[in-house]
């Protein structure tokens, strides 16, 4: 695969699409070459500044709700359940909208699945967040080794797909989320290395240590020994390296540390394990994509383990130089096999890509490797950038 573009997404939130006009923005689209709308279905709270959208110019979305009609029956008895955003009810549900236009000839549909970054569903289920060595929970992530957030996951895939029979979903957040942008108004006043905050999202919850421990991984000996190094960061007047080859050597940095690299390298094991219950929760006609990008190590994803487990990869390479592009996803490509998908994922932000031949030179580097491109977003760029889209294709 790859060579020839087959398809050519955008993600979209249904609050622009309401706004815009379904009909309006899919023309819109259309015009540009566009064939697929990547719908949001499961997100997170923020603050959008929305040039794209005609009436919420900012934007501050309920906190972590689904944008499709739960079957409340289908959930009785589950620990940890989606709540449907009041939205659905009050202005439509969107996606059985798009599902329709597409069975009559419309557009391609994606369900972009926010999986485990959900801060509402964090504090209400504090038991299920990831913790830290010293024990202090991340509210804004669910921890991937808890049989309760993987079942709201898992249950949560297979009732859009079911229902809704999109064409593909892609996964968002199956991973370890990290110590940075995971919640409002962080401070930090230390002066975090690199090493510090990589520290700080390696999660030793109960879930994680009963996991790493029936895979015979010594979780209490790297606790320890992530909480000693922690501490002494904690302690310095200001801060030094105490592994200053990472991240460049990723995980190799901690190998003199062999309780601590053995833990860090199992950290892969419950990620893979839930892409692989995700994609057979799914209706098997609906594709299963994980979202990843540069350093998804971090949070524990090896993108090629798991898309042995679903239908591929859609690697975001929004900053990424353009000259970079074909050979990160040819390596990518390489580590999948061919009969993968394999997704390029540009944005259209200002000034990290300066002007239409700058998409240009991106969409031509991703479109030799990937058979599918993916623009972000409809309503945080203008409408009138959205034609840097089909000046990119048509070059």
């Amino acid at each position: 695969m790859g060579g020839a573009v087959t398809e050519v997404s955008v993600w979209a939130y249904p609050w622009d699409l309401h706004d815009i006009g379904l009909d309006q923005a899919l023309a819109m689209l259309a015009a540009q070459g566009v064939g697929m709308i990547s719908l949001a279905t499961s997100y997170h709270a923020g603050r959008f500044l929305q040039p794209g959208n005609p009436k919420r110019r900012v934007w501050f979305p309920q906190d972590g709700t689904v944008y499709y009609r739960v079957d409340e029956a289908r959930w009785e008895g589950a620990e940890i359940k989606p709540l449907q955003a009041e939205i659905v009810a009050s202005e439509g549900d969107c996606l059985a909208d798009l599902v329709a236009r597409r069975d009559a000839g419309g557009p391609k549909v994606s369900c972009w699945t926010v999986c485990l970054h959900n801060t509402r569903l964090g504090m209400a289920h504090p038991e299920h967040v990831m913790r830290t060595a010293h024990g202090d929970p991340h509210y804004y992530a669910l921890c991937p080794s808890s049989p309760a957030a993987r079942a709201y996951v898992c249950g949560m895939v297979a009732e859009i797909s079911e229902r809704y029979r999109p064409d593909r979903i892609e996964l968002e957040s199956p991973d370890f989320m990290g110590f940075d942008h995971g919640f409002h108004h962080e401070k930090d006043g230390l002066g975090l290395l690199p090493e510090d905050r990589f520290l700080l999202g390696v999660c030793f919850c109960d879930h994680c240590l009963a996991r790493a421990r029936a895979a015979r991984v010594p979780a209490e000996a790297a606790r320890e020994t992530a909480k000693a190094l922690l501490d002494a960061a904690f302690a310095r007047e200001v801060p030094a390296a105490q592994f200053p080859d990472f991240p460049a050597r990723a995980l190799d940095a901690f190998r003199a540390l062999p309780e601590l690299h053995a833990y860090l390298a199992w950290r892969s094991a419950p990620v893979t394990s839930l892409v692989a219950e995700i994609r057979a929760a799914a209706d098997p006609a609906t594709r299963v994509l994980v979202i990843a990008a540069e350093g998804a190590w971090w949070g524990g994803l090896d993108p090629a383990r798991a898309a042995a487990d679903c239908d591929g990869v859609l690697y975001c390479v929004y900053t990424v130089p353009a000259p970079e592009i074909a050979p990160q996803l040819a390596d990518l490509r390489r580590a999948i096999g061919p009969d993968k998908t394999l997704v390029a994922g540009l944005q259209l932000f200002h000034p990290e890509v300066a002007d239409a031949s700058d998409l240009r030179a991106r969409v031509t580097a991703a479109r030799g490797v990937a058979e599918g491109l993916n623009f972000y977003n409809l309503g945080l760029v203008p409408a009138r950038r959205l034609a840097w889209i089909g000046q990119a294709l048509a070059g």
